[in-house]
């Protein structure tokens, strides 16, 4: 175990004004959207507009799988109220999450994605969870055209999956 302080609100990444809205609509489809780069074949999700590789302007937009592989987790001590700030938010506090509760947050590649997401690994226990566990994606009831939309990921029972 690490133990330890991260202040994970101060990483930021900006995408051009825009580019995310093709994305974020195709969330509210239940879709995921990534960028494919003709130059090398790298797929991003969510798009980028240069590729990280070979550094080509990416115009081509691709739908990758809504299924995937969890890659690494990790899970968070017992939750704290006043402990926990989320968006500036005490999430303990205001019921959003219970007190005693951990989250589990995934590295996610999507099938057809080069590229990783981290999501919240929702709707399982954590001592279930191994590296290369399938996952696929969750999204709101009711999507609104949101990044929100997609809530995170859960494990696909691989026995059921077989006999679909």
């Amino acid at each position: 175990r690490v133990y330890g302080d991260w202040n994970v609100g101060a990483y930021r990444w900006k995408a051009p004004k825009g580019y995310l809205d093709e994305f974020i609509a195709m969330l509210k489809e239940k879709k995921i959207l990534g960028s494919l780069c003709r130059g090398c074949g790298r797929v991003y999700v969510p798009p980028r507009e240069f590729c990280g590789r070979c550094f080509e302007k990416i115009e081509e937009k691709v739908t990758v799988s809504n299924y995937g592989k969890l890659l690494a987790f990790l899970v968070s001590p017992p939750l704290q109220k006043g402990k926990v700030i989320i968006a500036g938010m005490d999430v303990v506090a205001m019921d959003i999450l219970k007190e005693g509760e951990t989250i589990v947050l995934g590295i996610v590649q999507f099938e057809g994605s080069s590229s990783k997401m981290v999501l919240p690994v929702l709707n399982a226990k954590p001592e279930n969870l191994r590296v290369g566990t399938r996952v696929k994606a969750v999204f709101v009831e009711e999507p609104k055209g949101q990044l929100s939309d997609l809530v995170g990921v859960e494990p696909v029972n691989q026995q059921i999956e077989i006999f679909r």
